[in-house]
């Protein structure tokens, strides 16, 4: 089990750590038994290698998959945004939120805000990585490798989609009807196997876009598409926050009663644990963003570091 841990811990470090420590560290793990205090210090290690990335080996990672790693890496937090946007929605769907929109213009407004750049940011990810999409899925009638990981893929988003609809379905019950007990279990499957989807699509897409053979253009261009993605996701969590401090002033009552399937204490907790999670996957997302555009500029300025093997991920 702590092997497993262990091997898992040695994924979560940078990419350049990984093409050149990772052989070492693993045979490393293999001499000598493996404990609790191992998972934790590689964890730590791996923390502090993305907290410092200029202190990592350099020339082991080409621009192209340095552009890789932040496509991905923007891919997997717009996942996590996107899971805390929907609660957003499910948390103030009904009607005594609409009238506390409609009555007091800062809410209307900030609700407004988060919704359509919601549909935007959702564009700006499919714009930038449906050509890429397209590759792989040409790529991969030729190259067996590639088969698998779009399968997962697209298996994932399928049961994601049935899944919503299923929890859609049980969730509309009368306004003021607390939850069942069949209804709380149904939001927790939904929740785990969402979650579970989630971080599935993006270890598969992570896997297949290191594998096909794109341009760096159109990784530039992916990469452009997911900068604004981060820029609009900043903009969400910033009117979700206006929107649940609005509640609280504007609305007291609304912003303490009870919501949620499970039971949460209060709307108010309930919004601000999805600030939480908007601003933290919105920093990430961010700070990844601005790693892939610093790699094309040090190439630009000369810097360039060796051609790496896309396949090697």
């Amino acid at each position: 089990m702590m092997r497993r841990l262990a091997a898992a811990a040695l994924a979560l470090y940078p990419l350049a750590f990984r093409r050149r420590y990772a052989e070492e560290m693993k045979a490393l793990l293999e001499e000598a038994p493996v404990r609790a205090l191992t998972v934790l210090d590689l964890l730590r290690g791996a923390l502090a290698a993305h907290l410092r990335p200029g202190d990592g080996p350099q020339g082991v990672v080409g621009v192209e998959d340095r552009l890789r790693a932040s496509l991905s890496g923007v891919l997997a937090c717009w996942i996590a945004f996107a899971a805390a946007g929907f609660a957003f929605y499910k948390t103030t769907e009904d009607a005594p939120f609409a009238r506390a929109a409609s009555a007091h213009l800062a809410l209307g407004a900030s609700h407004l805000v988060v919704q359509a750049l919601a549909g935007a940011v959702s564009l700006a990810i499919l714009a930038g990585g449906l050509p890429v999409a397209l590759a792989a899925m040409k790529q991969a009638r030729h190259r067996r490798s590639l088969r698998a990981p779009i399968g997962v893929a697209l298996g994932a988003v399928g049961l994601v989609c049935v899944l919503t609809g299923a929890l859609v379905l049980l969730a509309h019950t009368p306004h003021g009807v607390h939850p069942t007990a069949p209804g709380r279990a149904g939001f927790a499957v939904w929740g785990l196997a969402v979650l579970a989807a989630g971080v599935a699509f993006a270890l598969a897409a992570r896997r297949a876009l290191f594998a096909t053979s794109v341009s760096r253009a159109r990784l530039l261009i992916a990469l452009a598409t997911a900068t604004l993605a981060s820029a609009a996701m900043a903009v969400i969590a910033l009117a979700t926050t206006a929107y649940a401090v609005g509640l609280g002033l504007d609305a007291a009552d609304l912003a303490g009663t009870p919501n949620g399937p499970i039971g949460n204490p209060s709307t108010e907790a309930t919004l601000a644990a999805q600030v939480a999670a908007m601003a933290i996957t919105c920093a990430l997302a961010v700070v990844t963003s601005h790693r892939g555009w610093r790699a094309v500029s040090n190439t630009a300025s000369g810097s360039s570091p060796a051609t790496g093997d896309s396949t090697r991920a």
